[in-house]
């Protein structure tokens, strides 16, 4: 069928009025379809910037709820030791989150989105391993426990949001006074927090091997004596 029509054309002429119409119309047909895609990916980009900056601004806000949260957890730990029971406990958990409902997911790659959606999976489960402790553990380990999970989240929802921000085009983040430091501030914790663990966990293997060390040492001893005692 587009041989005819060329064909057709040819056998016109290029100068005839009805070529150089119809030439022209297909043109005009181009450059509009081109103005259109042009249009639409200018468009969408945009919605992909804007969404972005929403989720950016939402995971941020978390990492601040966090950064609250740790210091809930060290207050209601000095209460504690003055009341009884676990009322100053009350309260004190990893804060909840979601993203807001009015965001195009449509508008993100599929790697962005599966990304960005493990985020409320593994904070769910950090809250779960937290409350774990609530009702069994001393309210130091619980303490602990809120703050270090809180500093995890918190920072794992910052490196989220920056990389949401950089691999969109969204404006980068610019922290206030107040937040100047958080991102250094929650990486001296977790380091501390880290070491202070590994130092936990090697203590009873320490105590099981002096233990261990000193009943040798004792059967040793009284070998010994009764070898000694011994006609």
């Amino acid at each position: 069928m587009r041989h005819e029509w060329l064909e057709y054309i040819q056998n016109l002429g290029w100068d005839n009025p009805i070529t150089v119409a119809m030439t022209s119309a297909a043109v005009s047909t181009v450059i509009t379809l081109a103005w259109i895609a042009a249009l639409n990916a200018r468009r969408r980009k945009r919605q992909r910037r804007d969404t972005a900056l929403e989720l950016a601004l939402s995971l941020e806000g978390h990492a601040r709820a966090c950064r609250t949260m740790m210091h809930k957890a060290a207050w209601a730990l000095t209460a504690s030791a003055n009341l009884t029971g676990h009322e100053p406990l009350k309260g004190v958990t990893i804060p909840s989150f979601a993203f807001p409902d009015n965001l195009d997911w449509q508008v993100l790659n599929r790697k962005a989105v599966s990304e960005l959606r493990e985020y409320p999976a593994t904070l769910h489960a950090a809250r779960e391993h937290v409350e774990a402790f609530r009702e069994f553990g001393e309210p130091a380990d619980f303490c602990w426990q809120v703050e270090f999970e809180c500093a995890k989240a918190a920072m794992s929802a910052l490196v989220l949001a920056h990389a949401t921000r950089r691999r969109f085009g969204a404006a980068t983040w610019k922290p206030g006074a107040r937040d100047a430091s958080l991102e250094r501030e929650l990486c001296d914790f977790i380091a501390n927090a880290e070491a202070r663990r590994k130092v936990s966990l090697q203590e009873p293997k320490q105590f099981a091997f002096e233990g261990r060390l000193g009943a040798d040492q004792g059967v040793a001893r009284t070998i010994e004596i009764a070898g000694g005692a011994a006609p």
